[in-house]
């Protein structure tokens, strides 16, 4: 008489066929390494930077020009994490089949974003568009984070790095959407000097401090770099030399966050290397 044995996929293994995966796990690569290229490529093509661009149209919410080096640091987590999760025995874990493809399409956009942005003109409007589909796919891939089952499968490594790529992206791409409607603003032909342009300023920043405080108090996974990315950018608009009601909103909303996020680490019984990646 035979028995037959029952696999039992483990916390880390869910079930479904390889061949998925492997496509899903260069997509990633590819992706990831494309959004480093298209910048330079970019200027290449174009005879000229992302920043030059920015700042022949510059409004009352463009950050400062320091705010932006924060992509090389998503860039290098986008990068860890793309060659973790290629490794063979890291291809099958849920937590990377859930955030996998969504990441990847937000990866693809920056790199498409990149590329095409330094051309403005029409291109310009483009990229508005491109900016929102960048952040609705960050947005679908931190979200798959908070999920009961993806939590069950975050230690170590394959806790960290979506965490921090996908708190990191989505934080930044909370702000970067409000300065490039505001760069596109001023392209039109909107006057940055005039009493209505302060006003949707001020009006913009109290909606980053809502969205912020609210991601950060619903999440269980990535609150504290999406909080950190988010108030880099927003610190970024107050110093950049605005006017004094802009400046204060942006602090203002900074502060919110900032407070948001003590309020949930005060809130949870976590430890501390949690809280900073929760």
């Amino acid at each position: 008489m035979t028995s037959t044995r029952v696999h039992t996929p483990s916390r880390q293994e869910a079930p479904g066929a390889l061949r998925s995966d492997t496509t899903r796990v260069v997509a990633v690569v590819v992706a990831a390494v494309a959004q480093v290229v298209g910048s330079p490529l970019g200027s290449a093509l174009s005879g000229r930077s992302v920043g030059d661009v920015s700042d022949g149209a510059r409004s009352l919410v463009t950050p400062a020009g320091y705010a932006f080096s924060i992509w090389g640091l998503i860039f290098l987590g986008s990068l860890a994490w793309a060659v973790y999760q290629a490794l063979p025995a890291q291809r099958s874990r849920l937590v990377h089949r859930a955030t996998g493809w969504p990441l990847a399409a937000a990866f693809a956009g920056n790199a498409v974003w990149e590329t095409v942005y330094p051309f403005g003109g029409a291109w310009q409007y483009v990229t508005q568009v491109l900016i929102f589909g960048i952040t609705a796919a960050a947005a679908v891939g931190f979200a798959r984070l908070q999920r009961d089952d993806v939590r069950g499968d975050l230690r170590g490594w394959a806790r960290a790095l979506p965490a921090a790529t996908a708190g990191l992206l989505l934080g930044w791409v909370t702000v970067a959407p409000v300065a490039q409607v505001g760069n596109t603003g001023v392209a039109l032909g909107a006057d940055p000097a005039t009493t209505s342009s302060e006003v949707w300023a001020v009006v913009a920043m109290v909606a980053v401090a809502v969205v912020g405080a609210f991601v950060v108090l619903s999440s269980r996974v990535a609150a504290g770099p999406f909080a950190a990315a988010v108030v880099w950018g927003l610190v970024a608009i107050a110093v950049a030399g605005g006017p004094l009601p802009v400046t204060v909103a942006a602090l203002g909303a900074a502060a919110v966050v900032l407070v948001s996020l003590v309020v949930r680490a005060s809130s949870s019984r976590t430890s501390t290397g949690s809280v900073l990646l929760g």
